[in-house]
């Protein structure tokens, strides 16, 4: 028969949310949908190796260690809640285990081995915080897949990398720890990850109108001001860079 094998997986499609499914969505919102979501996976792991690779070389870490804490948390927790299936899960999971080699590769970077244990207990006491934090906030704001959560939570903590990336630039005066290839893995990623909520809010905005509010965009304005600038500052620093070694 033909197109048997394209037939059956026709109705195959990730994170689809029941509210969107009693509107009887068309095939392409769903695929559509997958794209965005894949992409952002895809662009982010990326995104990860190249922070673990420069970290690696360096020898510092481009920000606050402890921070990898309520991203360990995010992941793990929203791996278990917002998905249903198991390739679901297993991709959040996969995210989850990025993390977590991300902090080893920091910590066995930049500690000395007996100083490893104690900031590897602060990670692991943080992430566990987090996911209590979540698990409370999700109790106060209850949703179907826990949807509402994952994006305010999710938007936020983004919100201070690209600040913070800058920041560190101009105050260490050098671009160790940092690339351009973590720069614009992490800007496409941040286009994808609102593309997945906004592409649910401009078809069916009776589910989504929190994505569309004047806060929501307004963190993501200010989120992707510094994102937008980074390549700039990073060109300013890395020719000062050389001028010195020169």
């Amino acid at each position: 028969m033909p197109f048997e094998l394209a037939n059956r997986y026709s109705h195959k499609h990730l994170i689809v949310q029941p509210v969107d499914l009693w509107l009887s969505p068309p095939e392409s919102y769903l695929c559509v949908q997958d794209g965005l979501i894949i992409s952002c996976g895809v662009l982010y792991s990326l995104c990860y190796l190249f922070y673990m690779r420069k970290i690696y070389q360096d020898k510092t870490f481009p920000g606050i260690l402890e921070y990898l804490c309520p991203n360990m948390a995010y992941e793990i927790y929203y791996a278990f809640v917002t998905t249903s299936t198991r390739f679901e899960r297993f991709s959040f999971l996969t995210w989850f285990l990025l993390d977590v080699s991300f902090a080893a590769v920091a910590v066995t970077s930049l500690y000395p081995y007996g100083g490893r244990g104690m900031i590897t207990g602060k990670l692991f006491i943080g992430a566990l915080v987090g996911i209590g934090f979540l698990y409370t906030l999700c109790r106060y704001f209850p949703d179907d897949r826990e949807q509402v959560t994952a994006y305010w939570t999710g938007i936020l903590l983004q919100l201070p990398v690209g600040w913070g990336s800058i920041y560190l630039l101009l105050k260490r005066g050098d671009t160790k720890g940092q690339s351009l290839e973590i720069w614009i893995t992490r800007y496409l990623g941040c286009f994808t990850a609102y593309g997945v909520f906004f592409w649910r809010y401009l078809n069916a905005p009776q589910n989504w109108s929190y994505v569309g509010s004047f806060w929501s965009i307004a963190i993501i304005v200010i989120t992707l001001i510094p994102e937008t600038a980074y390549p700039f500052v990073y060109a300013y620093v890395n020719h000062k860079e050389k001028v010195k070694t020169v």
